[in-house]
């Protein structure tokens, strides 16, 4: 075994910039020819999907029946207002229900709205009743 001698320099820890690796060139991606031949639409490359369609799961009588009888809940102690804002929410929300089951969509905020609009029917009956003897 031989030893470096007494001049020998101990190895430069930090040897300089690193070397880049070189480029792999990667050759064109050929997709497999459409089943049909020419004339036809190519395939996806595999991997993709098709372009999925926007669902239009809102149930919008749900939304404007759970709008109305909250808004008919704060504004219970407006004589008339009230109660249309109400009844309102009491029809959307029912409608909005049965349209749920029809298209099945989520019936949430359609129950929210009927509970909502009973719920804002008695203080605003209460109220106008109220006002209405005074």
């Amino acid at each position: 075994m031989t030893y470096p001698g007494p001049d020998a320099q101990p190895p430069d820890p930090y040897p300089g910039p690193p070397v880049p690796y070189p480029q792999q060139q990667h050759p064109q991606q050929q997709y497999p020819a459409s089943p049909g031949g020419p004339g036809y639409p190519p395939q996806p490359p595999y991997g993709y999907g098709y372009p999925q369609q926007p669902s239009s799961s809102t149930n919008g009588l749900g939304v404007a029946g759970f709008v109305c009888g909250l808004l008919g809940l704060v504004f219970f102690w407006i004589p008339f207002v009230g109660i249309v804002l109400a009844i309102l929410g009491v029809i959307m929300g029912a409608a909005g229900m049965t349209q749920a089951r029809r298209v099945h969509n989520s019936a949430g905020l359609a129950i929210a709205g009927l509970v909502l609009g009973i719920i804002a029917l008695i203080p605003a009956i209460i109220f106008l009743i109220a006002v209405t003897n005074s």
